[in-house]
């Protein structure tokens, strides 16, 4: 997969006939290498009527993030099957910002990361924390430059009156009125919700511990411990 989504394929030694695509779902086959067009859903490739074998394991964390750097609503990856073939995963995709460090330590939560599918900003912005329910949103300094990001927000204000035993908080860039959120979906860690943590701080009773979510999301946790016997 190149950044003006074509597909090219290096053979070991040249081959003569086309690539078909077939949707997984639908049926539906296209055989140009241009995919500009090609509905959202998962893609088959076939050669000669068998399908299309490859050794690649159709990841590389640098590809995709120079990919994402190219403005876009649909994603395109290639991928290899579980049958050791080639495919393809086709979805729709809003700007958002992936999210590549995370700091939680002394009273603060701070994020780092990259703009993917959308265009370079420059200037102020907010780390914005918004509960699911209850408490008003907080939010800290942020800045753009480009496609990279930087933002941090207190664990103090988030905590403050907190009466639920737990509240999650998601986390949002804002700028401009516009938010976007903070995710991780570019590598290829999968279940991080369950895999990836974070260390936690403590505001009195309230464990704070960011998390990511089941869409990959960055979000945080606020639990009041019980109180040891």
């Amino acid at each position: 997969m190149n950044n003006d989504d074509t597909l090219r394929v290096e053979w070991p030694v040249p081959q003569e006939g086309e690539i078909v695509l077939r949707n997984a779902a639908t049926g539906e086959e296209r055989s140009d290498a241009d995919l500009t067009g090609l509905q959202a859903g998962v893609w088959l490739a076939s050669h000669r009527g068998e399908p299309l074998a490859t050794d690649d394991p159709g990841f590389s964390l640098d590809g995709l993030l120079a990919y994402a750097a190219t403005p876009r609503d649909r994603e395109i990856k290639a991928f290899r099957t579980s049958g050791g073939n080639l495919g393809l995963s086709v979805r729709e995709v809003q700007p958002y910002v992936e999210v590549t460090g995370v700091l939680s330590d002394d009273g603060v939560i701070e994020v780092e990361g990259l703009i993917a599918y959308g265009e370079p900003i420059e200037g102020p912005a907010r780390l914005v924390a918004t509960p699911r329910k209850g408490p008003e949103p907080v939010s800290g300094p942020a800045t753009f430059g480009g496609r990279r990001f930087e933002g941090s927000v207190l664990i103090a204000p988030m905590a403050e009156g907190q009466t639920r035993r737990r509240v999650f908080w998601d986390l949002h860039a804002e700028v401009a009125g516009v938010r976007l959120p903070l995710a991780t979906r570019l590598d290829d860690v999968i279940d991080k919700k369950t895999k990836v943590r974070f260390p936690a701080q403590h505001v009195g009773r309230i464990r704070v511990r960011p998390y990511y979510t089941e869409i990959d999301s960055l979000a945080v946790a606020l639990t009041v411990e019980e109180e040891s016997s």
